[in-house]
């Protein structure tokens, strides 16, 4: 009789401890699918609050309105043509210096402009050139003037050409018949080529 007590209670011990581990199991898979599925949750969030944003401002120009609409300059205000020895800076610390540079062009195909100033032309690296400097523009028979200053990036071409990309900004003290420039933007482009034979568009940007 002791030795059926004691079986008995050894086989029922044995059943409480197999039921144990198997909930220990259970809860303890289940503790972890829960993290998981936390960890998953959160990361997929992160994901989310730092990729759509970018998204927004890179593709979604329509909620910008007029802002991100294209812009037509048309066709350059102010045209000249010239003469010039390409020749890029030695180096950054031995800029070029172009005192007095004077040239005339031509204000929408009729208004004869005198364009003269100053221009520093600073080496950077891999032929690409700094330049910034002022000009002063004088309309014929001295109808009207008008006073920019401009930053460029200039490239030296492999086969002694030389172009330019930049952006004057013109000061509130255009006169006469160039008062149309006061407080206004312009950008521009400059291109010379292996015979030294220049010319440099600027159109206005409005």
């Amino acid at each position: 009789m002791e030795r059926s007590i004691d079986g008995g209670s050894t086989l029922m011990i044995q059943h409480f401890r197999s039921q144990i581990k198997t909930r220990t199991f259970v809860c303890t898979l289940t503790i972890s699918m829960f993290a998981l599925a936390m960890f998953s949750l959160v990361h997929s969030n992160y994901t989310m609050v730092s990729f759509f944003p970018n998204a927004f401002a890179v593709n979604d120009t329509g909620s910008l309105g007029s802002l991100a609409e294209t812009v037509d300059l048309g066709a350059p205000f102010y045209i000249q043509y010239y003469s010039h020895n390409v020749s890029a800076p030695d180096s950054e610390s031995e800029p070029n210096l172009y005192v007095n540079h004077t040239n005339v062009g031509m204000i929408d195909g009729s208004l004869s402009v005198s364009h003269i100033g100053n221009t520093t032309e600073t080496f950077r690296d891999n032929n690409t050139v700094y330049l910034q400097g002022f000009r002063n523009l004088t309309a014929d028979n001295e109808m009207g003037t008008a006073f920019y200053e401009f930053q460029a990036i200039g490239n030296y071409g492999p086969q002694g050409n030389y172009e330019s990309r930049g952006v004057a900004i013109f000061d509130e003290a255009a006169t006469g018949n160039l008062s149309f420039l006061a407080n206004t933007v312009a950008v521009y482009k400059t291109s010379v080529d292996a015979d030294g034979n220049g010319a440099f568009l600027m159109w206005h940007w409005r």
